[in-house]
């Protein structure tokens, strides 16, 4: 539940952006897939230029190869496609925050709170398109079933083979299913939990390699005298 809630969350992000060499899967049928599943984005992106472009440039960079498990996939990109954003503005307010409690020395009480009450809410929202897809991914399975039963150019034999391997992968999603309901409200929770320990790893790391680059800086500002006073102080050499 755990591992799925983060991959799906972070698809937007993430998954669009691995290309793998056979490029069945690709911008158009992401924005067809958009259109199918998540029509609302498009509508804000003909008014936001900026959010235009970050959902055409998601949509140039898919590339998979069109498989059961990546049709899933990308629909489930396009389902949490404003998740993924709330995601980013959510760690940059995190940042800012935590970058004003250094400057001011101030302690800001409600912004761990706040940030893991808006997390939850993504991750419960990712968590409701998660089941729809699993939802969406029965339904194909069970069209293709009806479709292998009408295929006369089948055999009963094959027929039978078809259905009974398509019944056990409708099988496998309906127990993913379950397992996913099984302490979701929990799961809900430790997810959101588990992204908020990451924000304050990379916040903490972040401000660490900015005290390195600035002590390296002052180091170098320091012997730089040094080094001018140590080359004044050299005496020509006498031809």
């Amino acid at each position: 539940m755990k591992k799925s809630l983060l991959l799906l969350a972070a698809l937007a992000v993430s998954s669009a952006l691995c290309a793998q060499e056979t490029q069945n899967l690709g911008r158009e049928d992401v924005l067809a897939a958009f259109k199918e599943y998540n029509p609302a984005a498009l509508e804000k992106a003909a008014q936001n230029p900026a959010y235009n472009n970050l959902l055409n440039k998601v949509a140039a960079a898919y590339s998979a190869p069109n498989t059961d498990v990546n049709q899933s996939e990308m629909i489930a990109l396009v389902l949490n496609f404003d998740n993924s954003v709330r995601l980013q503005v959510v760690r940059e307010d995190y940042f800012n925050g935590r970058t004003l409690q250094l400057v001011s020395g101030e302690e800001l009480a409600a912004l761990e709170d706040s940030v893991s009450e808006e997390l939850q809410r993504i991750v419960k929202d990712v968590y409701k398109n998660t089941l729809k897809v699993k939802d969406l991914q029965i339904d194909r399975y069970k069209d293709q079933i009806k479709a292998v039963k009408k295929n006369d150019s089948l055999t009963k034999e094959q027929k039978q083979e078809a259905v009974d391997k398509l019944n056990g992968q409708v099988k496998a999603v309906k127990a993913e299913i379950k397992t996913l309901k099984k302490n979701s409200k929990q799961k809900i929770k430790d997810t959101a939990a588990v992204y908020l320990a990451e924000m304050r790893v990379e916040f903490t790391q972040r401000q660490n390699a900015q005290l390195s680059s600035a002590q390296q800086k002052e180091e170098a500002a320091a012997q730089a005298p040094a080094q001018e006073v140590k080359a004044d102080n050299k005496k020509p050499v006498a031809k």
